[in-house]
């Protein structure tokens, strides 16, 4: 199979690839997942998994024929590999999915069952803890450790916006509604975008890093050093430095509750924001939370109205500039 047809749909970064499979339904459900709006990171995720399962572990297996045992089978070698309970479900909940589409497509008939499913009910989720150093108080002291005005900039924005560390990278300069106190937020989790608040602090702050920044020819706001736009792994390396530096953690940290991540601001925001009683569908909305109750259908974020609430609920970094 050539590098081309290895993939149903082609993207500049693997985590939006989407591999073909070496079965017609299960490629069926990835384009059916595609036209109806999963995002692309979601769909190289079912792929992958996919490939993994029908490629590797069970070559010769049909997925009509795929039973219970060949799942728990599947789950031994995971268990095997020492994944995490979290990430085991994962896997699971992507063949899941396949066969909960499958059973509702009449013209699949021969699947009878979500073998997946059945031991996916077995596997607890485990929810991790706060992280003991996700404070508003670190935050900032991370936030005026970065020295870099790019990697500054961009670290302001996940603390105090909480968006997603992929969302923050791509942000453009055409997003950017600083006149009215706003940027927008593309592609977040579910295939949406979102218009979220900002304060006069974070405008300075982005304001000042566009007076020093040097485009290379891109459209995104937070450039790579070779071009196009920061990657995560990068952000990643840069804010575990700024943390060691304010004296957030320690250099090498890897315990869960002691390391301070990109992911970090997301829980560090949403913790401030509930303790200043933002209203739950605000917080949603900001947020781009893309599984919420069946009422939220109904209920209409109103920006200027977000962006008040915003107002009365964020604190400021008084980082130094």
């Amino acid at each position: 199979m050539s590098g081309t047809d290895k993939f149903l749909f082609t993207a500049d970064s693997w985590e939006e690839k989407v591999y073909r499979n070496n079965h017609r339904v299960i490629n069926d459900w990835l384009r059916s997942k595609e036209t109806t709006g999963k995002s692309r990171r979601t769909l190289n995720e079912y792929s992958r998994t996919a490939k993994k399962f029908f490629h590797e572990e069970f070559p010769k297996l049909d997925p009509v024929d795929v039973e219970v045992r060949h799942i728990e089978q599947y789950l031994t070698r995971l268990n095997q590999r020492e994944l995490s309970q979290n990430t085991k479900r994962r896997y699971l909940e992507s063949l899941s999915a396949f066969y909960s589409w499958a059973l509702q497509r009449p013209r699949y008939e021969e699947v009878t069952g979500n073998p997946a499913g059945v031991i996916l009910e077995e596997i607890p989720k485990n929810v991790p803890e706060r992280p003991d150093c996700a404070t508003w108080e670190n935050a900032c002291k991370i936030v005026d450790a970065v020295e870099d005005p790019r990697n500054f900039a961009l670290t302001a924005v996940l603390a105090k916006t909480g968006c997603r560390a992929r969302e923050a990278c791509r942000i453009k300069e055409d997003d950017l509604l600083l006149e009215e106190g706003f940027v927008r937020l593309r592609e977040r989790k579910g295939g949406n975008q979102t218009v979220v608040p900002i304060d006069d602090e974070l405008i300075q702050l982005i304001e000042f890093y566009q007076t020093l920044r040097t485009s290379r020819g891109s459209d995104y706001l937070f450039e790579s050093t070779k071009g196009g736009r920061m990657k995560r792994k990068q952000l990643r390396r840069h804010i575990r430095s700024a943390a060691v530096k304010a004296g957030v953690m320690e250099q090498g940290e890897t315990r869960f509750h002691k390391k301070f991540t990109p992911h970090t601001f997301r829980t560090v925001f949403t913790t401030l924001m509930r303790n200043q009683d933002m209203s739950d569908h605000i917080l949603k909305y900001i947020r781009g939370d893309s599984k919420t109750e069946t009422m939220d259908i109904y209920t209409r974020v109103d920006r200027t109205q977000a962006r008040k609430e915003y107002l009365d609920c964020i604190k400021k970094l008084n980082v130094h500039i």
